[in-house]
């Protein structure tokens, strides 16, 4: 069974993009605290396919869409988590 979004959030990082893009080993959910614009990639695509979208604050992972990076330019979203699922 795959992970959503909404129940199976096993670990919670903080996404630090002040001096690079943020692009763990393995593919996590993305929320901001602050809300903002994220630019970032799905799973399975590429760095060209990259999606930018204006986000709301959340405290919860609300987007069931798995990524594999953010970009550090293209980003102004603040407060932004990194949940892993199992």
């Amino acid at each position: 069974m795959g992970a959503n979004a909404k129940e199976n959030i096993a670990r919670v990082v903080a996404v630090d993009l002040t001096t690079s893009d943020f692009e763990p080993k393995g593919r996590f959910f993305i929320r901001s605290g602050g809300g903002g614009v994220i630019k970032y990639c799905p799973s399975n695509n590429t760095d060209a396919e990259a999606i930018t979208k204006t986000v709301d604050a959340s405290a919860i992972f609300n987007d069931p869409e798995y990524c594999r990076k953010i970009f550090k330019e293209g980003t102004t979203a603040t407060l932004i988590f990194a949940g892993f699922g199992f």
